[in-house]
């Protein structure tokens, strides 16, 4: 089973995607200032990339723990003998350490705490590893799904565009790859458990491996392995109304966001007065945009912190 991704010619018109719709669902105007942020009037630009450039904390450990697994794979491609554990979690931390200290924090700059706890972030980091290294995820991709491992397709460039049911659409996978006649697709995560949320994502990678490549989404087995606080997987096992279900979301939910555009086929916005702030406060907190709708938060003036 040869897999090829299918490429697309450039169109301006937005693109659905789980993230995308979910940031438009959770509050306009942080939606605006993500993903329209070149039309944002009256604040600097520079002012505006630097807050988009703010990470988090979980962020970024999902972030290395996304970059490791990845090279762990490419090496297991080349070669199937074991990993030596103690150089896998020196790599670990030699990539939190390059990317915790070359970036802005929301919890610094916005005075949420005085500095990056790295005990806690490298614990957590190497749980996440000892969980997968523990787990029969582990066994069997060393013991079956490297017999056609010429066929993997890792972290693979682009951003995962497809199409579902005619729709632009964005649907990365972590990693996919064939044994015997059946497809499986296997996403990281190192937050909480989300079931409703993570199963919507699954199928979402189902029907877009089928798109891509031309298959049965009956031989297509997507699922979520969790790392923390402890291993679990989520595997969903599709039925047509799923699919067809899923599509029906994705066009109501891509028909809302184009509902805000005043050129749909260009992706132009209508004024950002149409993109309403959030009523929660708990979800302002966490957004990187959170000074603009504040102008009377305290925020740290730092490029980035060390840890």
């Amino acid at each position: 089973m040869n897999l090829k991704y299918e490429s697309f010619s450039f169109t301006p018109i937005l693109g659905w995607s789980s993230s995308r719709y979910e940031l438009f669902d959770k509050c306009r105007r942080q939606y605006y200032y993500n993903y329209y942020s070149k039309h944002v009037k009256d604040i600097p630009t520079y002012k505006i990339k630097k807050l988009k450039a703010l990470t988090s904390v979980p962020l970024e450990i999902g972030n290395v723990i996304h970059d490791v697994m990845e090279a762990f794979l490419r090496r297991l491609q080349k070669s199937d003998s074991d990993i030596d554990e103690k150089k896998f979690f020196e790599y670990a931390k030699q990539k939190a350490n390059e990317y915790f200290s070359h970036k802005t924090f929301i919890e610094i700059y916005y005075n949420q705490m005085e500095k990056i706890d790295e005990e806690s972030a490298d614990n957590k980091m190497a749980e996440c590893l000892t969980n997968f290294i523990n787990s029969p995820t582990y066994n069997w991709l060393f013991m079956k799904a490297i017999n056609n491992r010429d066929n993997w397709m890792i972290e693979p460039g682009g951003y995962g565009e497809t199409r579902l049911d005619g729709l632009k659409a964005y649907c990365k996978m972590d990693f996919l790859f064939p044994v015997d006649d059946y497809i499986y697709i296997l996403d990281w995560k190192t937050g909480k458990k989300n079931e409703f949320k993570h199963r919507n994502q699954l199928t979402g990678y189902a029907a877009a491996a089928s798109n891509n490549f031309d298959i049965s989404w009956k031989v297509i087995f997507p699922k979520i392995v969790y790392l923390h606080p402890e291993f679990e997987e989520l595997e969903i096992e599709l039925k047509e109304n799923d699919i067809n279900d899923f599509f029906r979301k994705v066009k109501e939910q891509t028909d809302e966001m184009y509902s805000l555009c005043s050129d749909v086929k260009n992706n132009i916005p209508l004024p950002i007065d149409n993109f309403p702030k959030t009523p929660s406060t708990n979800i302002c907190k966490y957004c990187n945009f959170q000074e603009l709708c504040f102008p009377e938060i305290n925020h740290h003036s730092g490029d980035s912190v060390e840890i």
